[in-house]
C-alpha cells in the first residue's frame, strides 16, 4: 500500500467477502459519478458489474488501487499505564474514495499502460485527483517501466482535463460526437503522456 502526503491511501483490491466490488458498483450508480466515467448509457447497475471489475482486475491491471482514506492515530493510556506508555489506536475506520488503475494492453512490450481514476464526490475539488495522477505516472515510469501512458476523458469534464494537462498529458485526438449522454453528442478526447515528456517535467521541476 502507499500512504501519499494529502492523507489518502492506495491499497490493493480485496475480493469478495471485502467490500471493494460493492463500493465500485456503488460508483456506477452515483448519477453525478458515472456520466463521468463510463460509454454506457445511464442506467441502474447491478451484479454484472462486480462480475465485470474482478475479471478485468485479475486480467488487465498493471496495478489497480482502491483510495481510502487514512485513519487519524489518537494515543490512548493502555489500563494503568502512564501516558509515557500509551500506545496510538486508529480513532475511525478508512473511507471509500474511489479507485485508480493502470490497465495493460496486449503486448506488454510495447510498455503502455491507460490510466484510469475515479473520486467519489465528496472528494472532488480538494486535489486528491492531481495527487494521485502524480503519484500514479510517477509510478509508472520510475518502477514499471513503462514507456507511455494513455487515457480518455470526456467533452465537458473541464475539472479532469486540467489536472492531466497540469500532470504532463498532451491532448493527442478526439472523436467527435461519439457519445450520447444527458441528451446531446459530446466528443472522447484522447490523451497521452511519454517517459520523455515526463521526464522533462521532472528536470523543470528540480
Amino acid at each position: 500500500m502507499f500512504d501519499l502526503t494529502c492523507g489518502l491511501r492506495l491499497r490493493a483490491f480485496q475480493p469478495p467477502p471485502a467490500s471493494d466490488l460493492d463500493s465500485i458498483l456503488g460508483i456506477y450508480n452515483n448519477t453525478q459519478v458515472a456520466p463521468l466515467i463510463t460509454h454506457r448509457f445511464i442506467v441502474p447497475r447491478g451484479e454484472q458489474i462486480k462480475e465485470e471489475f474482478k475479471e478485468i482486475i485479475d486480467k488487465k491491471a498493471e496495478m489497480f488501487c482502491i483510495i481510502e482514506t487514512i485513519p487519524s492515530p489518537s494515543p490512548i493510556a493502555v489500563g494503568e499505564a502512564s501516558s509515557s506508555d500509551a500506545r496510538e489506536i486508529m480513532t475511525s475506520k478508512p473511507q471509500f474514495v474511489g479507485f485508480t488503475a493502470l490497465w495493460g494492453n496486449a503486448e506488454r512490450g510495447h510498455r503502455h499502460s491507460d490510466y484510469s481514476i475515479v473520486l467519489m464526490p465528496e472528494f472532488w475539488n480538494k486535489g486528491y485527483g492531481q495527487a494521485i495522477t502524480k503519484f500514479m505516472v510517477h509510478y509508472a515510469f520510475l518502477h514499471l517501466n513503462m514507456h507511455r501512458i494513455s487515457l480518455v476523458v470526456y467533452e465537458g469534464n473541464e475539472r479532469a482535463i486540467a489536472v492531466y494537462k497540469k500532470i504532463g498529458f498532451i491532448n493527442e485526438g478526439r472523436q467527435r460526437k461519439a457519445r450520447w449522454c444527458n441528451g446531446a453528442w459530446s466528443d472522447i478526447i484522447q490523451m497521452g503522456i511519454l517517459m520523455e515528456d515526463w521526464t522533462e517535467m521532472r528536470s523543470t521541476e528540480r
